[in-house]
């Protein structure tokens, strides 16, 4: 804001001669610090709404997170002792069942 603002008093003392060319390169450089600091505050802002608004939902993805992994370790758990009784089951068929000849 004080950067735009002193870019207008040069633009107005430019205009009253009183700079000559040196207000020309006053004016460009009051310019680039405006939009810089324009940008500059524009980005705080948003990164302090984001900041607000997603570190919530991170954290509660994380703990759901946690739970899926807990569910996920049960049904792991389930799926191995499911495949140890199917070996058990392939292994009294092939006991009591005749093998095919050729």
């Amino acid at each position: 804001m004080i950067s735009a603002a002193l870019t207008l008093v040069v633009l107005v003392l430019e205009a009253l001669g009183v700079f000559r060319d040196l207000g020309l390169a006053l004016s460009l450089a009051g310019l680039l610090l405006t939009a810089v600091f324009g940008l500059s505050a524009s980005t705080r802002s948003s990164l302090g709404g984001f900041r607000g608004e997603v570190m919530p939902r991170l954290d509660r993805m994380d703990g759901r997170l946690g739970q899926l992994d807990v569910r996920l370790g049960q049904v792991d758990a389930h799926l191995g002792q499911m495949t140890d009784r199917l070996d058990r089951i392939v292994t009294i068929l092939d006991e009591r069942l005749p093998r095919p000849t050729a």
